[in-house]
């Protein structure tokens, strides 16, 4: 008799438990509606798990959840597609929403040299003079070819060679500047003289402009705008100059 008892208690208290939660989920569904119909219920886009800094940002990292607007950053993204692709700028923790103002797309100068950078190539900085260095004259952006003089062996001998080593590379930063307005002129004369220059090339015309510098000399040759043409010639000899 009492554990009949026992079990009904038991199986009323079941039944009140679903009946209350029921009526939270339905008040909860009730204000949800209310936001949305007020227009105080809008979508954001929140990390999936911890995106370290200088990461690029894929959809499966991302997931997109409704909340009050009263919650929401006002520099929070509300579709993913406006977070794939863009690089983190600093690390954003799971469920952190993703801020306009925490990632940086490619060419964003902004953010530093390494987000000029494009994907497979890299950044190397040569040594200049206003002579190699095109007078000073060059600008981030300018596309350049190089060219390398050393010293080979011929015949028992060394003979001094120039070769066209690299064509049509982009011109990242000229000293420590990678903005491509002109350097001041202060009475007519740059402000400042070119030191060095960074080009963007891929790591195996990286590796012949670093042993040409290191080896020889190096020297460039601006292009112009819109050329893209690339040439195959021989290398110059000393030899080559006389008639």
């Amino acid at each position: 008799m009492l554990r009949g008892k026992v079990n009904l208690f038991l199986i009323l208290a079941v039944i009140s438990g679903l009946v209350a939660a029921y009526g939270v989920y339905t008040y909860l569904g009730h204000l949800k509606a209310t936001y949305r119909s007020t227009g105080d219920f809008r979508t954001v886009v929140v990390a999936r798990a911890k995106i370290p800094p200088q990461t690029k940002i894929t959809e499966e990292m991302l997931e997109v959840k409704e909340m009050p607007s009263a919650y929401i950053h006002k520099e929070a993204l509300a579709e993913r597609g406006e977070a794939v692709g863009k690089i983190t700028t600093t690390v954003i923790y799971p469920g952190e929403q993703i801020l306009k103002t925490k990632i940086a797309g490619l060419k964003d100068s902004s953010q530093g040299l390494a987000f000029l950078v494009s994907p497979g190539k890299r950044a190397a900085t040569i040594a200049v003079n206003d002579v190699s260095g095109i007078a000073g004259l060059l600008r981030p952006g300018d596309k350049v070819d190089v060219t390398g003089t050393v010293d080979v062996p011929s015949g028992g001998s060394r003979q001094t060679v120039t070769s066209l080593l690299i064509q049509n590379v982009n011109v990242l930063a000229v000293n420590q500047s990678t903005d491509a307005n002109p350097n001041p002129v202060k009475g007519g004369h740059k402000s400042l003289e070119t030191q060095t220059v960074t080009l963007e090339v891929t790591p195996q015309q990286a590796q012949m402009l670093i042993l040409a510098s290191e080896r020889g000399a190096v020297r460039l040759l601006l292009r112009s705008p819109g050329d893209g043409a690339e040439v195959d010639i021989p290398s110059a000899r000393l030899d080559n100059l006389v008639r």
